[in-house]
């Protein structure tokens, strides 16, 4: 296979076939002012590899292949796919209730939380809070992080609406357990990844003995303020408890890697039989009836959708403190793109690559945000308030002009924009990063407000 590995301070240059990929790689990594990122594309049986910037800006390692980077919220791709390794040889059933699998949850604060099934946790259709921390978590077990969310209320009953939910990821860390005897570290680790060929990697190993000398390198995050030209290291700030959602490290080939099983030249995969043909048909089957306002066209297990038919996109986003993370995958064509970044300029970085791919040949699939075409109207006091959805709070109030802030504690401000049919954005001046469109959802058409959906999310409003 070719592979194109270039950038400061990595041996060699772009092979022919990927050059124009590599050289547009470095454009836009140096005109986004990204710190490190890697990229990777597989076509047909080629392998493209970039790789450029420093994993740190504080020891300027240089960004090689290898080089580690927070996944993000695509570590819930490969969890869905471990998920269904255990589905496809019969430990787990996709429509079984969570109550009969994790006993905690029989007696959950909340009865409708134990009849959730492990297909709604996949599909964020469960009706379980996006973050419920666990500060209390030291060792390699999910099961008292089941305990704890049998505490909490559901957001409302599962199967009746989409709402993004990194709880609902940890849930089947435990679900894991259940279904292997291992707990979600192991069975990642020793199941899917090295079975792949993928050098098992976490942002936090609570297993004894992992995390040594010769472990994985993994770059640092890096925050880049409006207006400035120097990059800040910033800490990652995932927890431990939120390791089956967030917590895997790896590359961006490793995640091209990840999903050769999805491709339609799979027959020629040595690893194909970890995930057979109906289990990554299912994980691409779309839910009905639940939009994932904000984030995707679609959603099924695991994975995203981007457009539709034939031309249909499949991947996942994700992102931690200074850290980016893209993958996409088309079945049909047999390919898969992945981004890796170490910079909160990565969105910027990933939006300026959909767009100028084409010149490589590569038209990829991506969910154009439903940003508002009309003009910004006045604010309304009905908008005032607080809005919830487990741990995550978040606080549209006045500014002293009389406009509006979406705020979160110990967090930046979001200047907001109201707009046509309850529609916002929200444009944060601190940092360099994509504007967020989100929306008010009221109890009728001319009643009052009492959601707010945010990043995919049902936000109640107390």
């Amino acid at each position: 296979m070719e592979s194109a590995v270039g950038g400061a301070g990595v041996p060699g240059g772009p092979a022919a076939g990927s050059a124009g990929i590599a050289a547009l790689f470095e454009e836009l990594v140096r005109e986004h002012r990204v710190t490190g990122a890697q990229l990777a594309v597989y076509r047909g049986g080629t392998l493209t590899e970039c790789a450029t910037g420093v994993a740190s800006v504080r020891t300027g390692e240089p960004v090689t292949p290898r080089t580690g980077f927070p996944f993000g919220s695509v570590t819930k791709f490969l969890t869905a796919e471990l998920v269904m390794q255990f589905v496809s040889d019969g430990d787990l059933d996709l429509d079984e209730p969570l109550a009969g699998l994790l006993p905690d949850l029989k007696r959950a604060a909340d009865p409708t939380l134990g009849t959730a099934t492990v297909r709604q946790l996949l599909s964020h259709t469960a009706g379980v809070a996006d973050s419920i921390e666990y500060s209390e978590m030291r060792g390699p077990s999910y099961r008292r992080f089941a305990g704890v969310c049998a505490q909490a209320p559901n957001l409302f009953p599962p199967g009746l609406a989409f709402s993004y939910s990194n709880t609902g990821y940890c849930l089947l860390g435990a679900v894991v357990e259940a279904a292997s005897g291992m707990d979600w570290w192991t069975a990642m680790d020793s199941c899917l990844l090295r079975p792949l060929g993928i050098e098992p990697a976490f942002l936090h190993d609570p297993r004894p003995g992992q995390g040594g000398a010769g472990a994985r390198p993994v770059a640092e995050g890096h925050a880049l303020r409006a207006g400035s030209e120097v990059a800040e290291r910033v800490d990652h700030m995932t927890s431990l408890s939120l390791a089956a959602a967030g917590g895997l490290v790896g590359s961006a080939t490793d995640l091209v890697t990840a999903a050769r099983p999805h491709l339609a030249d799979r027959e020629g995969f040595a690893q194909r039989q970890l995930l057979p043909e109906d289990a990554v048909r299912q994980m691409r089957t779309c839910v009905p009836d639940a939009e994932p306002f904000g984030l995707a066209d679609g959603w099924g297990l695991g994975l995203m959708r981007h457009r539709d038919g034939d031309d249909a996109w499949y991947g996942h986003d994700g992102a931690v403190g200074g850290a980016t993370c893209n993958l996409r995958i088309h079945p049909g064509r047999s390919l898969a793109v992945a981004l890796t970044t170490n910079s909160t300029a990565g969105p910027r970085l990933w939006e300026a690559l959909v767009a100028r791919l084409p010149e490589t040949g590569l038209d990829v699939g991506h969910y154009a945000l439903p940003v508002p075409d009309s003009a910004p109207t006045a604010p309304l006091a009905d908008h005032l308030g607080t809005y919830a959805n487990g741990d995550l709070e978040l606080m549209v109030v006045r500014d002293p002009s009389g406009g509006l802030f979406l705020t979160r504690e110990s967090y930046s401000d979001y200047h907001l924009s109201l707009h046509e049919d309850d529609l916002f954005v929200a444009r944060d001046r601190e940092h360099d990063s994509l504007p967020i469109v989100g929306r008010f959802v009221r109890e009728r058409p001319d009643g009052p407000v009492v959601l707010l959906q945010y990043g995919g999310r049902a936000m109640q409003r107390l």
